[in-house]
């Protein structure tokens, strides 16, 4: 529902702040007093393009701001989180237009697109009368104009549940399709990769290791000489270390006598001695172990060159590699096991398929059965609305897929379409294509005094007075009064009677501000001046005793 519309610099609206409430809410005033302008307003908020000439004159630009409640409906909620705008329990829209062409909109402080715009809005207001905004010009909503028509809430429950039931499971199963071909595809790859590491039988640090064991054959020549040296030198040349520090501790333990220090330097000594013995033993086994292996160390080198060509297409180390092979793995037992899962969800399909197809075949039977109804009750409601002998046709087509088969939708598999004929004689045609502005007011008034209350909440009649007087005045005023006990209803109106049906009551006026510039105002009107002003629309700018008493005449009848 529309809170508060404010208006600024737009045409020759200087600046207005409007508080709407529900129920019916009429405009009235002289024309040319600027009501369209409003209607205006409320297109750019809804995404219509503006040009330049909507700036008032002498102005940079113009501003029109809205404030709605946020209606509980989920396909809003989902349209408005893909755009990326936060939600509350209100929804603020703001449309600026700069003289220098910038056009830029808002929706709840976020920067947003007029496309994005366009689509938020047709959940917000319709607009019947000469407008892009009508929903009887868009043939995907006659559907839902059925749908309220008919009552079938429940059903098109039913339907969108079956609906994501079954995308939900086509759609993981068409992946699961693709990921079998890819998969099937790169199998031999995988198989022969997973083969090639596995025969490797690589061992963590295995790398490390055998780089050291063929440092060391292939340095085997140098080892050995350097051991034996090391050997000669403190064990078997003479005046080796072993002999030299072995007469050195002999003599110092013999003038242990002289001083017990030196006898125990020597007996210190005497222990090196054994430490030095045992590592010439070791250099000794060194020095007589073979040399060169060089069956050994080509060996050596061809499982280097193996892990060093695996670790080019597997990865760095020999645990990266590893685990890889895991991967590899897992992804070959993948796909048997998608085999499975494919079999499965097939199978779900198949229920899923039934019941979409039960949903869908007994939503479009119960459309079809109320086609006729609809029919019957649109064209009574039109005679009384003073369209009379117009024949109204609802078509309802079941929409298909290339292949033939049923293409379903949330909204089920139908395609419906409203058509009319305004005149006797003429055959019925799409209903967007023959009828004019006032009649497709009416034609709307006539749909939502049947209906239900539908989506959007708020609507605006700019037109639908349009050749109606006399008794038709009240049929017309009536109908409004029904629909607005449903919806917040807008209505621009030259007939007395529509105005004393009003919820509330507001004058457009065009008067002159403090620099004698041309403005339009709008007037919320007091019972006392909702008098006055129905008395004027009865007749004319002079108020006599007469007017006014049919002004109350018309008041308390409304009232009642």
């Amino acid at each position: 529902m529309l809170l508060e519309l404010k208006v600024k610099n737009l045409a020759i609206i200087d600046e207005l702040s409007l508080a709407t409430g529900p129920g019916l809410n009429v405009l009235t005033g002289e024309s040319g007093a600027g009501k369209s302008i409003l209607i205006d307003a409320i297109t750019l908020i809804l995404g219509d393009r503006a040009g330049a000439e909507i700036i008032r004159d002498g102005t940079e630009e113009a501003t029109v701001e809205a404030l709605f409640d946020m209606p509980d409906d989920a396909e809003l909620s989902a349209k408005l989180e893909e755009a990326g705008i936060e939600t509350s329990e209100n929804l603020i829209i703001k449309r600026v237009r700069h003289i220098s062409g910038r056009n830029k909109a808002y929706i709840n402080g976020s920067l947003t697109t007029l496309m994005v715009l366009s689509e938020i809005g047709r959940y917000l207001v319709d607009i019947y009368g000469q407008s892009e905004h009508q929903s009887l010009t868009r043939p995907e909503s006659h559907v839902e104009l059925l749908d309220s028509f008919g009552g079938h809430g429940k059903l098109r429950q039913e339907m969108a549940s079956a609906y994501w039931k079954w995308a939900s499971i086509k759609k993981e199963l068409d992946g699961l399709r693709i990921r079998i071909k890819s998969g099937s595809e790169d199998r031999e790859l995988l198989q022969f990769q997973s083969e090639e590491i596995g025969q490797a039988a690589l061992k963590p640090g295995e790398e490390e290791e055998l780089k050291k064991a063929h440092k060391r054959l292939k340095n085997a020549e140098k080892i050995k000489g350097l051991a034996n040296g090391a050997e000669r030198a403190i064990y078997s040349d003479s005046s080796s270390i072993v002999e030299r520090i072995g007469i050195i501790s002999n003599a110092l333990k013999e003038a242990a006598s002289v001083d017990g220090e030196l006898g125990k330097t020597g007996e210190r000594l005497a222990s090196i001695v054994f430490e030095l013995e045992d590592s010439a033993e070791v250099l000794r086994n060194l020095g007589n172990r073979d040399g060169t292996d060089p069956a050994r160390l080509e060996e050596l080198e061809a499982r280097l060159d193996m892990i060093i060509k695996l670790k080019r297409k597997y990865g760095a180390t020999i645990e990266e590699i590893l685990r890889k092979k895991k991967d590899i793995d897992t992804t070959l037992g993948s796909i048997e096991d998608f085999k499975g899962m494919t079999k499965a969800l097939e199978e779900r399909l198949v229920v899923a398929s039934d019941e979409i197809s039960i949903a869908a075949l007994t939503l479009s039977g119960a459309r079809n059965e109320k086609a006729s109804s609809l029919k019957e009750g649109m064209e009574a409601e039109l005679t009384e609305l003073g369209m009379s002998g117009a024949i109204f046709e609802v078509l309802i087509e079941s929409e298909a897929s290339p292949d033939g088969t049923a293409r379903y939708t949330e909204r089920g598999s139908d395609r419906v379409s409203f058509l009319i004929s305004t005149n006797p004689g003429e055959k019925v045609k799409p209903l967007a294509k023959i009828a004019s502005g006032g009649e497709l007011s009416r034609i709307m008034l006539a749909m939502k005094s049947l209906s239900t209350k539908g989506r959007v909440e708020t609507l605006v009649f700019d037109e639908v007075d349009t050749g109606v007087g006399g008794a038709m005045s009240d049929v017309v005023a009536k109908k409004l009064l029904k629909v607005s006990m449903l919806h917040q209803v807008f209505c621009i109106t030259h007939l007395p009677q529509i105005a004393a049906y009003a919820d509330r009551h507001y004058r457009v006026i065009k008067g002159q501000n403090a620099e004698g510039r041309t403005v339009t105002m709008v007037k919320y009107l007091s019972s006392k001046e909702r008098e006055d002003d129905i008395s004027r629309m009865l007749g004319g700018p002079s108020i006599t005793e007469t007017t006014r008493l049919h002004a109350k005449e018309l008041l308390k009848l409304a009232g009642k």
